[in-house]
């Protein structure tokens, strides 16, 4: 819309040199009628060109239509600048997001949906592959930044709304969960973490979604509890995840794309603090940090 716009004044310029050079030959002699024609011809070099080129009739000033050209020009210029923001139309800035205390709920509303994406992994008591929940930013266009992405893995036996304050605190501050309803999340082909993740960054790219240009693909993390913690070790495998935080649970992984942190709990008889110690001691081509309570 700039570019067409950019022209238009350009045209509109042109026409108004083309005018001005015209009324000009009112006033001047046969001789100076020649001077406006050459101007004219300067303004034919701009997008108003040949509207100006009707200074040709007048015979006092040149520069009326070289005022033509002028605003031609800027025209040009204005088809250039045009173009510029047409790649980032309707889409997202990649950038970093200001710090905030996690403790307190951030400055987006949000928003929770059902039954979304792919089926993946299994249901209960083995059953059918199940779908998704995502738990998002309502307003995506706030703040203008693209969304990160963090993909969620619940304990045996749950669902994410049993998370539904921690995964709700995470969209507030501005992340895009998708949440995995499989209550064994460990189980599947692809990993129902994974498959999220793959559908996700889809949905960035598909001009009906809701996530179209809003997703900041480069910044995927993966965090979940017990199981899930175990499936968030298994997800940071995958190229697209370039960070992890296991709570209550992890397994080996030495293919890691970033940073990672590890939570037990000294209580916790079922995944005790020993075994979270064996995935931190075999983690090497990463930073990693280890915490208990």
């Amino acid at each position: 819309m700039s570019a067409v716009s950019g022209g238009t004044a350009g045209d509109n310029a042109g026409v108004t040199g083309g005018t001005l050079g015209t009324s000009g030959g009112t006033g001047g002699s046969g001789a100076s009628g020649g001077s406006g024609g050459s101007g004219a011809a300067v303004g034919s070099g701009g997008a108003g060109g040949t509207a100006g080129t009707s200074s040709s009739a007048g015979a006092a000033s040149g520069n009326a239509g070289r005022g033509g050209s002028q605003s031609g020009g800027a025209g040009t210029s204005g088809s250039v600048a045009g173009s510029g923001a047409g790649g980032s139309s309707g889409g997202c800035t990649v950038g970093a997001w200001p710090a905030a205390d996690p403790t307190v709920a951030g400055p987006f509303a949000t928003v929770t949906e059902t039954n979304v994406g792919p089926a993946a992994g299994e249901g209960a008591d083995g059953g059918a592959p199940v779908a998704f929940t995502m738990f998002r930013p309502k307003d995506l266009a706030q703040g203008g930044l693209c969304h990160p992405v963090v993909t969620w893995g619940n304990g045996t036996g749950s669902n994410p709304s049993l998370y539904k304050v921690l995964l709700n605190q995470l969209a507030s501050h501005g992340f895009v969960v998708i949440a995995s309803d499989s209550p064994n999340v460990g189980q599947g082909d692809p990993p129902p973490m994974v498959a999220g993740v793959t559908w996700v960054l889809a949905q960035n790219d598909d001009p009906t979604s809701e996530l179209y240009q809003r997703i900041d693909t480069s910044h995927v993390g993966a965090t979940g509890h017990s199981q899930g913690g175990f499936a968030t070790t298994t997800a940071g495998g995958d190229s697209h995840v370039t960070t992890i935080f296991a709570l209550c649970g992890a397994s080996t992984q030495r293919n890691l794309h970033g940073p990672a942190l590890l939570f037990c709990g000294g209580a916790d008889t079922t995944v005790p603090c020993t075994t979270i110690q064996k995935t931190f001691d075999g983690i090497n081509n990463q930073p990693v940090m280890l915490a208990s309570m």
